[in-house]
């Protein structure tokens, strides 16, 4: 069922269209001067180049960004830096992955498109975590910070609360789309009470 599904997308599609359009007019070319074999490759040939002159359009996420690669990213995230950082670190990766992926993403329709909250999910995964754990890996694993405001703070200590923050503002998230969830709950509750009140008034 899927290929047939792709199969029927493609048909109807710009690029198959264009190579189509061509290919006829090679057809006709083919019999204006008939050249046997040659002719086919013609009308190959003319499909191969209309085909491939129409670049295919990226798929276009109502979100902004594809769930599938943000939450891919967490999880590469997790399987390339595991055993190169502490297990503190790991623990709280993975736990912002989970809240992305088991809270967030499923009700993702509920956030409001081109919302902030939209915006700090695919930042979180594919930006400002990956850049964090990176930065702390190039250190040395002692490094003792001596700039002013720093607090004398290791770097492990410094990447754990970057990491803290954005698991607390995933948690954040995460509340933003329950109440949102909740707010359509109770929306269907209400549609339901007035429906049957209205029937109940006239039978």
């Amino acid at each position: 069922m899927r290929l047939m599904t792709r199969l029927a997308a493609y048909l109807t599609s710009r690029r198959n269209l264009a190579g189509s359009a061509l290919a006829l007019i090679g057809a006709g070319l083919a019999l204006a001067d008939p050249v046997g074999l040659g002719g086919l490759a013609l009308v190959i040939g003319f499909y191969l180049v209309g085909a491939l002159a129409v670049a295919s359009k990226p798929a276009i996420h109502p979100y902004g960004f594809d769930p599938q690669l943000v939450q891919g990213a967490l999880s590469d995230e997790i399987r390339v830096v595991s055993g190169r950082v502490p297990a503190d670190v790991i623990t709280r990766i993975q736990r912002i992955e989970l809240t992305i992926r088991s809270e967030i993403m499923p009700a993702l329709d509920a956030v409001p498109p081109g919302s902030e909250e939209l915006y700090l999910i695919e930042r979180t995964a594919r930006d400002w975590l990956p850049t964090a754990v990176e930065r702390y890996l190039t250190l040395p694993a002692d490094y003792v910070s001596s700039q002013p405001g720093s607090r004398g703070w290791t770097a492990l200590q410094v990447l754990l609360e970057e990491l803290d923050l954005l698991d607390a503002e995933m948690r954040r998230v995460a509340e933003v789309v329950h109440r949102a969830d909740m707010d359509r709950l109770l929306a269907h509750r209400r549609f339901l009470n007035e429906r049957f009140r209205r029937e109940d008034a006239s039978g």
